[in-house]
Parts: structure tokens; C-alpha cells; sequence
């Protein structure tokens, strides 16, 4: 999900659907994994028509000459209440490099095999990577700056002998 400070007086939000993306782990040193998303910039939602489509549009996200944001991240640091991952944001075809804090919630073996979970909150300044369109009033701007990203991430090692079967309720 992202949100900006609309209006100067709620966030809107929108959902990025279409997605994909992995996690290669280092055996030796998970610290040096490497995760990759792609999301499909076409695909943002926020419930009003009109709006998605002004946002697919060159002004914003630009979806018909840049279909894919993605981040690549190569670098796990541990930090105090989590992780933080390093790598390279691109959207809009500017890429940057970029620190992301993130959580991490733990491993269960499922009826599938395992699944971990991860949340992460973070901040972009829309400009440098070229969202630069505004319409300014006396109360301010009508879509702030800042782009905030919110995660919640599930991902699935499917090995059946992994599995756990699911405990018979009574």
C-alpha cells in the first residue's frame, strides 16, 4: 500500500496488487540474500476510477512508458528493533538507492510448507523520482511530497516435507 497527504487533510491510499517477487537466501550468510519485488505501476487502486486513472498517467506514475516499479535489495543489516535492507528503487525510470527498515515476524511450517512474514514502513520524497506535478492552494499543497510505503509481506517455501498437517479441532 501507499499514501499521500491529501488535500491537507487525510492520506490517500492506494493498493499495488500485481506483484511478484523472491527471496534468494544465503545459507552461508543470510545477511547477503538478495530480494527482488516487480509490481505493475497499472495495476494502483484506490477505489475511484477518475482518480486511478489521473495516477497511471505521465504526471504520476507514468504506467504506459515505465510499467514496473521494483526494488532490488542485496544488503541485510541488523538494527535495533529489526533489519534494515539496502538496495535500489526504481520507478518512473530513475532509480535510487534506499535503506528499508523492516520486521521481521517469524516462520511457520504450514500445511504447504513454510511461510514467514515481514512488515516495513517507509518514506519517499515523490520528486526524486520525478513525480513532480503539484497544485499549490493557501492551505497548502493538494497531494504531498511524501510517498509512504506500508508492507505486509507473506512468502511461501512450498516442500511438502516441510508440511505440518493441521491439528483436528474438537
Amino acid at each position: 500500500m501507499v499514501s499521500v497527504w491529501h488535500f491537507n487533510v487525510a492520506k490517500l491510499r492506494a493498493k499495488l496488487p500485481r506483484l511478484r517477487g523472491s527471496l534468494e537466501l544465503n545459507p552461508d550468510d543470510p545477511f547477503q540474500s538478495v530480494f527482488q519485488v516487480e509490481i505493475e505501476s497499472a495495476s494502483i487502486a484506490t477505489g475511484h476510477p477518475r482518480q486511478e486513472e489521473f495516477m497511471r498517467s505521465e504526471p504520476w506514475l507514468d504506467a504506459e512508458r515505465h510499467p514496473l516499479i521494483t526494488f532490488s535489495g542485496s544488503m541485510i543489516e541488523p538494527r535495533a528493533a529489526g533489519y534494515t535492507i539496502t538496495g535500489e528503487l526504481s520507478f518512473r525510470g530513475v532509480t535510487r538507492r534506499l535503506e528499508i527498515p523492516f520486521d521481521f515476524h517469524g516462520v511457520v511450517s504450514d500445511p504447504w510448507g513454510l511461510r514467514a512474514g515481514f512488515t516495513s514502513e517507509f518514506t519517499v520524497d515523490r520528486r526524486d523520482f520525478g513525480i513532480t506535478w503539484d497544485r499549490v492552494f493557501d492551505w497548502g499543497l493538494m497531494a504531498a511530497h511524501n510517498l509512504t510505503f506500508t508492507l505486509d509481506i507473506e512468502l511461501v517455501y512450498p516442500d511438502e516435507s516441510l508440511a505440518q498437517t493441521p491439528q483436528q479441532v474438537e
